[in-house]
């Protein structure tokens, strides 16, 4: 989610770690930072909806009025940021589990009681990073957009990204599917893509101001919209997280120990410090096969009633890190360790939030005026 898994990147880690006196990171910085960064991605959603608003204005005027929602904000969905918490987080607290469980049941059953947690304000904040930005009303124009014949979906893609511009990507998609193998793949060669047309280059001039032009490696060159990726990719949260269990060794032994105790198998961190206990539980809501790195179901959970069974088991992992420590001070040191890889790029993030709050201001006037 732009979306879901923040990548790792690898000279933005090497920039600070190569750097010859480390800066100090105050608790100020960590509150300027994390407020940027909460607050960036609050706008970079809400310029998503309004560049949609503005090309969906564009496609009316040229006669369409059902769209391909997810083409009208460059298919990109921002990543939602909430604040920095450790990856031990994802295990709740046990307020939480009690009223939640893992809250894996809220949409894999559809009973009185999941619909309304799923409206429920503990629940979204617990789940709010997970789920990422949404707009209920993108399901909706998606199965309208669906339901429209061949000829107004190229019609309408002609009108948003231009002739020639459609005219390239039916040709490369066509290419793509008389391709029989991964050789004849790589030797497609449509030349370089035309530059943006219609509505979408409209859009993105009153967004943007203008597209921005790039080349690859090879030197062939591309069209894309300037770049609002957030200040989070500089951060490697493998690298993060390697440090932080070194720190906490203890704790997640204790941890994972106890959850063996009481019944529920071996269980590991992944590399990012996340535990699948979605997947697991998907072998009871789903009946999905036990995949590499999930435990296999325990005799007690093949017989048990899921939603009862996930509700015991999110509170005995939680008594287990409660009892373990694993949530003591782990959000600060994470905290501390994130800002430490951005603070000597720190104008840079706030540069970032600021060019985000412009790109929107110009398309809230844009929309005003019209």
């Amino acid at each position: 989610m732009r979306r879901l898994v923040i990548p790792a990147l690898t000279g933005a880690f090497v920039l600070s770690a190569c750097s010859e006196t480390e800066t100090e990171v105050t608790e100020a910085d960590i509150a300027a930072i994390e407020a940027s960064l909460v607050n960036g991605s609050a706008l970079a959603w809400e310029l998503t909806q309004a560049e949609t608003r503005v090309a969906s204005m564009c496609m009316q005027d040229e006669g369409f009025t059902v769209h391909d929602t997810n083409r009208l904000h460059g298919s990109m969905i921002p990543n939602r940021f909430e604040g920095f918490e450790s990856p031990y987080a994802r295990v709740p607290a046990v307020e939480q589990a009690e009223k939640l469980g893992f809250g894996t049941w809220v949409w894999a059953t559809d009973t009185e009681a999941a619909q309304a947690m799923r409206e429920d304000m503990d629940y979204l904040a617990f789940t709010a990073e997970d789920q990422g930005w949404t707009s209920g009303d993108e399901d909706d124009s998606y199965a309208e957009w669906q339901a429209m014949d061949a000829e107004y979906q190229e019609a309408w893609t002609v009108a948003f990204v231009g002739a020639e511009r459609a005219a390239y990507d039916a040709a490369m998609s066509e290419a793509f599917e008389e391709a029989d193998t991964d050789a004849e793949i790589e030797d497609i060669d449509l030349g370089e893509e035309p530059p943006f047309g219609g509505c979408e280059l409209q859009t993105i001039e009153i967004v943007y101001g203008e597209p921005v032009h790039s080349e690859f490696e090879d030197g062939e060159g591309y069209w894309s919209r300037p770049d609002t990726e957030s200040p989070l990719t500089w951060i490697g949260d493998g690298d993060l997280y390697a440090e932080l269990s070194a720190d906490h060794a203890t704790q997640e032994e204790d941890f994972l120990v106890c959850v063996e105790e009481r019944g529920y198998g071996e269980w590991e961190f992944d590399e990012f410090g996340w535990l699948p206990t979605g997947s697991y539980l998907d072998q009871m809501y789903g009946g999905a096969e036990a995949t590499e790195g999930v435990p296999p179901l325990t005799d007690e959970a093949e017989d048990a009633d899921p939603v009862a069974y996930e509700f015991a088991m999110a509170l005995d992992f939680a008594e287990c890190a409660e009892d373990a420590g694993l949530r003591e001070g782990t959000d600060e040191a994470w905290a501390r360790m994130s800002v430490a890889q951005v603070i000597d790029r720190e104008s840079e993030v706030y540069a970032w939030e600021k060019q985000i709050e412009e790109y929107l201001s110009n398309a809230q006037d844009y929309l005003a005026g019209q």
